[in-house]
């Protein structure tokens, strides 16, 4: 079953401060960052290609990287990786790990292919056209956020202000009716903040002050504490891919122009949990556990225009432009209560229902990308690459006509106000030994946020290997990346800071033909 808001749609968002599925900075960043992956060369430089090109992922930075290939080529890339998350709060810190094998054995980050045309009768003495497959960003993770909350802060409060403001009689189940039904009538009828409120109710986490009013309007908690313990549990699968299709032409040997359509997908499952505990001894209500899991779909697309020019000396510099990404965002929900009491009674409240949010759009900043590198003849090459993208112009967008845009705005307002551009620097060096190929790089890119310079900001560096073994070269990366994020917990105000260190290791084939 699925529940449509459209007209409510507001309802679902003024009933929320915490995040999940109400739309937020944090969702904006998720789905407009990406990592630095692809084939096992690109990742084993940090990605400093702009300038080079020659390789089906710098195309993704450049599509004038194109003609630098000089035969037509196959490039696939296997990948798995492993994180560590340390979240704060309140004092307390919990480390916890993920590795992709938890959910695959081993994932795809790039398959593609190059068609390289050469003619010696035009200025245009070379073209090319690839498609390459290029997985963005990974979301499979595990993050458990741990503390005793001194602030006061309860989950029980937010079903109590949830529910305030909704008629008892509304969210009672009737002698003909089951919980998926009044679930389901109250999301279509009500919105989703009277959902809540019958979570609650059906939970005994709330009374009502008259029980004996059907048009009862307050409710009060049936919880007694001082603080309360939270564990909430955030596990999440998917990721951000592109599908490119790129051109690209040599002009009189020393320029190169190109450009490209990328084709976004977003596929991303976060399944949250939070329990709280630590009521008082005299406290009804002992133990409660609130689950919502959301599915996310996504589907967009964006344009690529990029140069190389070729001085002497093997000195190459570039200059990229990626539009904004326009992605269409769609968001299922579904949630479950569990609660015990010191008598003993246990209560399961577990809608069979899906509730379908009005779509959306995101709407990532444009992007300008600036490169120079040095061949070094066979010996080698040196390359390093700037990226500009200003975070303040991220913002959402409706889609349907009658969804009221006051809380988008809001948002991006915030947006507006609390980020600022990001200034991203790569540097890839690659080394020949006959054969063998020795690579590493390093990177850095600052904070979206104006108050900070650490959060969202990123860092680390990789190595490489590859071995020709003629016409079939065989690449190997290792790539660290550090950053700090934050999370709000679910169905609270309060926010843990995430510290986030990544490992990922690739594997890849390219074969020239």
């Amino acid at each position: 079953m699925k529940t449509y808001f459209y007209r409510l749609f507001l309802l679902v968002f003024l009933g929320f401060t915490f995040n999940g599925w109400s739309q937020n900075e944090e969702d904006a960043l998720r789905y407009a960052s990406q990592e630095i992956s692809g084939t096992a060369r690109f990742t084993a430089m940090s990605g400093a290609f702009s300038s080079l090109g020659g390789d089906l992922s710098a195309i993704g930075l450049n599509p004038a990287g194109l003609t630098t290939f000089s035969t037509n080529r196959i490039t696939g890339t296997l990948s798995f990786y492993n994180t560590e998350n340390t979240a704060s709060y309140f004092g307390n810190s919990h480390l916890t790990e993920y590795s992709s094998f938890d959910d695959n054995i081993i994932s795809m980050d790039q398959l593609g292919v190059v068609w390289v045309y050469k003619s010696n009768t035009s200025d245009w003495n070379k073209l090319a056209f690839s498609l390459n497959y290029n997985k963005q960003a990974d979301y499979g993770n595990l993050v458990r956020i741990q503390g005793t909350n001194t602030a006061g802060n309860s989950v029980v409060n937010y079903f109590v202000d949830q529910a305030n403001g909704v008629q008892l009689g509304d969210i009672k189940i009737g002698t003909d009716e089951t919980t998926d039904f009044v679930y389901q009538w109250l999301g279509e009828n009500l919105g989703f903040q009277a959902q809540q409120a019958f979570l609650g109710y059906q939970a005994y986490i709330i009374n009502p002050v008259d029980d004996t009013d059907d048009n009862n309007v307050l409710y009060t908690p049936n919880a007694d504490y001082n603080t309360v313990y939270h564990n909430n549990k955030i596990t999440t699968t998917g990721s951000k891919t592109n599908f490119d299709l790129s051109i690209g032409g040599t002009y009189k040997e020393n320029l190169q122009l190109g450009f490209g359509l990328s084709l976004i997908n977003i596929d991303y499952t976060e399944n949250n949990t939070i329990t709280e505990d630590g009521y008082n001894a005299s406290s009804d209500l002992q133990f409660l556990k609130f689950r919502n899991v959301l599915y996310t779909e996504g589907s967009g697309v964006q344009l690529k225009f990029g140069g190389i020019y070729k001085l002497p000396n093997n000195l190459r510099l570039s200059l990229a432009y990626h539009t904004p990404q326009w992605i269409k965002i769609e968001e299922y929900l579904t949630q479950a209560v569990h609660t015990e009491f010191g008598n003993g009674d246990i209560i399961e409240v577990n809608p069979n229902v899906e509730n379908a949010f009005a779509p959306y759009r995101i709407i990532t900043p444009g992007k300008l990308i600036a490169g120079a590198s040095m061949v070094l003849g066979k010996k080698g090459l040196i390359s390093a690459d700037y990226t500009y993208q200003d975070y303040s112009n991220l913002r959402f967008k409706e889609i349907e006509a009658d969804v009221d845009s006051d809380y988008f705005d809001n948002v991006n307002n915030y947006m507006n106000t609390n980020f600022q551009a990001v200034h991203s620097f790569n540097l890839g060096a690659e080394m020949k030994l006959s054969e063998l190929s020795l690579r590493g790089g390093t990177f850095v890119s600052s904070s979206p946020y104006k108050n900070s310079e650490t959060l969202y900001a990123n860092k680390g560096y990789s190595l490489g290997v590859g071995f020709d073994l003629g016409g079939i070269v065989i690449d190997g990366a290792w790539i660290h990346s550090e950053n700090d994020t934050y999370r709000t917990l679910l169905a609270l105000p309060d926010q843990a800071v995430i510290n986030q260190t990544k490992n990922k290791f690739l594997i890849g084939v390219r074969y020239d033909f």
